[in-house]
């Protein structure tokens, strides 16, 4: 049987072991000698040194001072006979050797003797731990969150979470204001569906079939909800398929974003290219008809009239594909076939080169150059018989991209080449606007070569 004393040194030196494995320093207020017992560790804490003496001033003038107040009532109540209050607190320190301030948290235990009819607290023991680096850390979480949130509200958008199984929407005040719901609602996620634009749902659903095809867990789509007012809002749908261990979605989380105001703005962009579309293209039928009642009555050779008139369709063709491409980067393939389109007969001519975006600033130069080159293959060159061909090549070099226009099979083509509107068109006015031309009469047909430099 074992002896109450080994017992002892057993559980001293468990709690031994504890107070070495936990960072905890032990302190013990004397409270009848008013004296105050400081453990290594405790000392370490507060910055006492290893062998002074410690008071309760001295504790005291260690506490940060916004906190004293805290820890002061803490302690009132802890002494008190009708209250012992042991819960622990946190609160600041100062330490006494580098004035550094730390975090702490404390628990005390009261011991309370009667005497006679009256309880008295005659020891007050307790653990003292540095709490700082979780502070720290929650400090840095609350502020990381209080960032996104602000991130969140500033950009308009509410995150959502949808658990799959059971069709379950975890829904959000911000969610809510997305679909003009009260902050406090607590919509189905079959209400919500109902509140889409017509066709939408559909279109979602398809969207994100077709992510889920090529096993891709993200996806995206626009889409309108229908506030109580009747009105349309749209909304971009940004969001993670997480899926079970089996390949079935789990849960699906992602953003919701206001983008309405950028949409509706698109649309306002749109409908006034269109009207100014609309105008350009008017203006060019009346100067098309201007010019062909000017030279009708006049001594204009007809072929004059053909090659302004030539120019004027290159226009509008340049005119439709800026308008198609809203002002964004349009496709050189496209440009030349819709130029070419009016020369355009079987076997006639020889595309090669990957399509290349080009800025919407080339576009109207670069559909004259073309129309140029047609409309003199037409008359005098590969496209005047039945028999020449063009090819048109294209590559993008370190000088930039390069256009190669080459004829063969059309009639004999003079040394030296008539230095005519359409030549001088190409050669010295339009470059300005794109890098450089050259022409060479090769005895095969008409060659072209066109540098654009720096199409960025």
């Amino acid at each position: 049987m074992r002896r109450p004393l080994d017992k002892f040194r057993d559980d001293n030196l468990k709690l031994r072991l504890a107070l070495r494995a936990a960072p905890l320093g032990i302190w013990d207020w004397n409270l009848e000698t008013n004296e105050m017992s400081y453990s290594p560790r405790a000392r370490a804490i507060c910055g006492f040194s290893p062998d002074e003496s410690i008071t309760i001033e001295k504790v005291r003038a260690v506490t940060y001072p916004a906190d004293l107040p805290v820890t002061s009532e803490q302690a009132r109540m802890a002494l008190d006979p009708e209250i012992r209050n042991n819960e622990p607190y946190e609160y600041r320190l100062v330490r006494a050797d580098t004035g550094e301030i730390r975090w702490a948290l404390a628990y005390g235990e009261v011991v309370f003797q009667r005497i006679g009819d009256t309880v008295k607290a005659v020891r007050f023991l307790g653990t003292i731990e540095d709490i700082t680096a979780r502070k720290q850390a929650e400090n840095a979480l609350r502020e990381a969150e209080l960032r996104q949130r602000l991130a969140i509200d500033a950009a308009r958008m509410a995150v959502w979470e949808l658990d799959v199984p059971a069709d379950r929407l975890m829904v959000t005040p911000e969610l809510n204001r997305m679909f003009g719901l009260a902050e406090d609602s607590c919509p189905t996620v079959g209400e919500l569906r109902t509140l889409l634009g017509p066709g939408d749902l559909e279109r979602i659903t398809e969207i994100r079939s077709r992510a889920a095809d090529l096993a891709d867990p993200y996806f995206e789509a626009e889409f309108r909800c229908r506030f109580p007012d009747g009105s349309l809002r749209w909304r971009l749908l940004r969001a993670e398929v997480q899926n079970f261990p089996s390949g079935e979605p789990k849960r699906i989380i992602g953003v919701l974003m206001d983008i309405d105001e950028r949409k509706r703005g698109d649309e306002q962009k749109h409908l006034l290219l269109r009207e100014v579309h609309h105008r350009v293209k008017n203006s060019l039928s009346v100067i098309q008809a201007l010019a062909t009642q000017s030279f009708g009555r006049s001594a204009a050779s007809p072929a004059a009239l053909n090659g302004f008139l030539g120019r004027l369709a290159a226009l509008a063709k340049a005119t439709d594909l800026a308008v198609a491409q809203q002002g964004q980067p349009f496709s050189l393939t496209d440009l030349i076939v819709g130029v070419a389109r009016p020369f355009l007969s079987p076997n006639r001519f020889e595309l090669h080169g990957k399509d290349i975006k080009l800025p919407a600033r080339m576009n109207v130069p670069l559909a004259l150059v073309f129309n140029e080159l047609c409309t003199n293959a037409a008359k005098f060159g590969a496209l005047s018989n039945a028999e020449g061909t063009v090819s048109i090549e294209w590559e993008t070099t370190a000088r930039g991209i390069e256009l190669h226009w080459r004829e063969s099979g059309g009639p004999p083509v003079p040394t030296k080449l008539d230095q005519g509107f359409g030549l001088r068109l190409i050669l010295d006015v339009l470059p300005v606007e794109f890098g450089s031309a050259q022409i060479d009469p090769l005895p095969s047909g008409i060659s072209c070569h066109i540098l654009i430099a720096n199409p960025g």
